[in-house]
C-alpha cells in the first residue's frame, strides 16, 4: 500500500493537470520514437516509424524537419511526412523562407519545399549555416591530415544558387593551424549577433579531444578579428547571443562531466569584457534569454562523478539579471526530479522547460510573473545521456516566431 501511494504521488508530480496553451504555442516533440506536434492546444502524431529525432521548425511554423535514422524528413502540419534525402548529417531551415538546406555525403544541397526542387550548392562541406538574409551560406571545409600534421580549417561563403560552380565560392577566413594552444578539425554551425557584425561558433578538434574541450570563437562578418573567447563542450545550445545587444552568453569549462566546472559566462563585444555568474559550488547548463538583461538557466550543485545515478545531483532553474547579478531560484522540483532546457516563448511570455526523473519527461510552462507551473506536454522521450549531458534538442523544439 505504501508503495502504491508513493507511485501515485510521483505520477501526480510528473503529470499534473494539463493547461490550455495560447494558440500561438507550437511544439514539435518525440514520443515513443515518433514525431508529434502540439498546436492550438491539441496534440497530433505525424510519424509512425519510431526512429524520429532532432525536430526543427520552418521559419513560418508550417513544417517540421526531422531525422529518421540517417534520413532527412519533413512533416507538414497538414499532410503526410515526406522523405527529402538519405545519408544526411546536418540540416537547417532558411531564416526567412520555407527553404531547407542540408549536407549529404559532403555535398551542400538547397531544397525548395514548395517546388520540391533540389539544387546542389557546393562540395567538400562539413558544416554550414544560412546567413541571416537567407541568400547564401557560411560553410566549413574540414582540416586535412598531411604527413606534416593537420592542416587548417577553412571557411567560405557561397550563394544558394551556386550550383557547384567553384567560381562562386569565396574564401571567408582560415582558422589557425594546429599548435600548442589551438586545434580544430571542423566547426559547429554559426550564430550571428543581433546587429550581424559578429559571428560565433565552436572550433571542434577530433572526437576524442572534443569530448573534453572545444574552443568557442568569434569573428567579424568580414572574416576578420578572429578570437578564442572560451573553452566548452561541443553543445551548440550552450552559446547564444543576446536578443538585443552584442553580448554572447555561454557555458565555459573543460571536462566531459557536466556536473563540474561549467560556468555561465558573458562576453561583451567589441571590448571582449568578461563576466562569470555561476556561484561557487554550482555548475550551469542549458539557458535561455528571456528579456534584454534576463536569463533563465538550469543549475545543479557541483559534484564529482558517481556511477550511482542516485548520487548524481538533479538541476533546478534559476533566474538572473546579468546587469545587476540579482539571482533567484525559479523552480522548486521535488526530490527525484530535475528541471532542464528552459525556452522562453516571447509571444506569450511563457518559460517552458523539461522536468524529468531520468525515466519520464514532461514539458512544463509558466506564464511570466506567476508561480503556476503547469504541464504542457507529457511523456516526451529522453535523449541520450553522456555524463549527465542531455541534448534536449533531440526530442523537442518550440516554435518562436
Amino acid at each position: 500500500m505504501v508503495k502504491k501511494i508513493a507511485l501515485c504521488l510521483l505520477f501526480l508530480m510528473l503529470f499534473p493537470m494539463q493547461i490550455n496553451a495560447a494558440n500561438t504555442v507550437k511544439v514539435s516533440f518525440i514520443r515513443q520514437g515518433n514525431l508529434w506536434v502540439y498546436d492550438n492546444g491539441t496534440e497530433r502524431q505525424l510519424s509512425y516509424a519510431r526512429h524520429a529525432s532532432m525536430p526543427q521548425w520552418s521559419s513560418h511554423g508550417d513544417i517540421v524537419a526531422y531525422a529518421e535514422n540517417d534520413s532527412l524528413m519533413i512533416a507538414p502540419l497538414k499532410g503526410k511526412p515526406l522523405l527529402v534525402e538519405h545519408d544526411v548529417t546536418h540540416y537547417q531551415w532558411s531564416p526567412v523562407a520555407e527553404e531547407l538546406a542540408y549536407i549529404s555525403n559532403g555535398i551542400l544541397v538547397y531544397y525548395n519545399v514548395k517546388t520540391h526542387e533540389k539544387k546542389r550548392v557546393a562540395v567538400g562541406v562539413d558544416q554550414f549555416s544560412w546567413f541571416p538574409e537567407g541568400d547564401r551560406f557560411l560553410i566549413t571545409s574540414a582540416a586535412a591530415l598531411a604527413p606534416t600534421g593537420w592542416g587548417p580549417v577553412k571557411l567560405y561563403t557561397v550563394s544558394k544558387y551556386a550550383g557547384l560552380d567553384v567560381k562562386k565560392v569565396e574564401a571567408f577566413t582560415t582558422l589557425p593551424a594546429e599548435n600548442d594552444s589551438f586545434f580544430a578539425y571542423t566547426t559547429s554551425s554559426f550564430k550571428w549577433s543581433p546587429n550581424g557584425q559578429w559571428i560565433s561558433f565552436i572550433a571542434i578538434p577530433t572526437a576524442s579531444m572534443s569530448a573534453d574541450a572545444n574552443k568557442l570563437c568569434i569573428i567579424t562578418k568580414e572574416g576578420k578579428a578572429f578570437q578564442v573567447v572560451g573553452d566548452m563542450l561541443n553543445v551548440p545550445n550552450w552559446f547564444k547571443w543576446s536578443n538585443e545587444e552584442q553580448v554572447l552568453a555561454f557555458i565555459d569549462g573543460e571536462g566531459r562531466f557536466a556536473t563540474e566546472n561549467k560556468k555561465f559566462t558573458l562576453k561583451e563585444m567589441p571590448v571582449f569584457k568578461e563576466h562569470v555568474f555561476t556561484p561557487k559550488g554550482f555548475a550551469d547548463w542549458d539557458f535561455t534569454w528571456t528579456e534584454k538583461d534576463n536569463i533563465i538557466i538550469s543549475r545543479v550543485p557541483e559534484a564529482g562523478w558517481s556511477n550511482d545515478e542516485k548520487k548524481r545531483p538533479l538541476p533546478f532553474l534559476y533566474s538572473m539579471n546579468v546587469k545587476t547579478n540579482k539571482q533567484s531560484q525559479f523552480t522548486f522540483p521535488q526530490k527525484g526530479l530535475g528541471d532542464y532546457a528552459p525556452v522562453y516563448h516571447k509571444a506569450t511570455n511563457q518559460t517552458m522547460w523539461i522536468r524529468t526523473n531520468r525515466k519520464q519527461a514532461n514539458l512544463l510552462t509558466r506564464v511570466k510573473d506567476t508561480k503556476n507551473d503547469k504541464v504542457l506536454i507529457s511523456g516526451l522521450d529522453l535523449p541520450g545521456n553522456y555524463y549527465e549531458l542531455y541534448r534536449w534538442n533531440e526530442v523537442f523544439s518550440v516554435y518562436n516566431p
